[in-house]
């Protein structure tokens, strides 16, 4: 507090806004005869150095300012940062579980595609059991009649058509054994 501030009057309580300005004036006035009543040189004195702690405040609220915005600007990349880590991690998140949902899927679809050949396998293993064991019932029901149905039905070509039902696989000599049979026998 400064000698000039210590010589203030107070501030009456309850005063009108008119009253007010004017008791400021009043003490304006006041202040300024006491300057007048000083040399020249402490006014310089006093002004310098009211200067110099302007200069000084001004230099402060500078730094002040800049160690304001140099914390905001750590603070603002400091949550760049974390939201650009959450961003990866969240985007590694859903690559991995990207990568679980398209492994199930695929083992699923093996799964359901291994299971339908097995089906598969299994239904011509039964039809070709079928087949023969039919071929095979006319053959023999055939032969006290007709030899050469009998001979045609429950020979080479059950083998030929069991191995086509069965395994699946067919050779130019199964073709040969199936149109063996096709052939009437020669007359005797």
């Amino acid at each position: 507090m400064t000698a000039e501030e210590s010589n203030l009057a107070p501030l009456p309580s309850g005063s009108h806004p008119e009253r007010t300005t004017d008791y400021f004036a009043l003490e304006a006035h006041r202040i300024a005869t006491l300057w007048a009543e000083l040399p020249p040189e402490h006014f310089k004195t006093a002004v310098a150095a009211a200067k110099a702690e302007s200069a000084l405040r001004s230099q402060e609220r500078v730094v002040e300012m800049r160690l304001r915005h140099e914390a905001e600007m750590r603070r603002l990349e400091t949550e760049k940062e974390t939201a650009l880590a959450e961003a990866a991690a969240r985007e590694r998140a859903a690559t991995a579980q990207a990568k679980a949902v398209a492994e199930t899927a695929k083992q699923e679809a093996t799964t359901k595609a291994a299971q339908l050949r097995h089906r598969r396998h299994v239904i011509n293993v039964i039809s070709g059991a079928v087949i023969s064991f039919a071929m095979l019932g006319v053959a023999v029901y055939a032969l006290p009649s007709a030899e050469w149905v009998s001979a045609f039905v429950g020979g080479p070509g059950v083998y030929a058509l069991a191995k086509i039902f069965v395994l699946r696989k067919s050779d130019a000599g199964d073709m040969k054994w199936l149109g063996r049979g096709a052939n009437p026998p020669p007359p005797l």
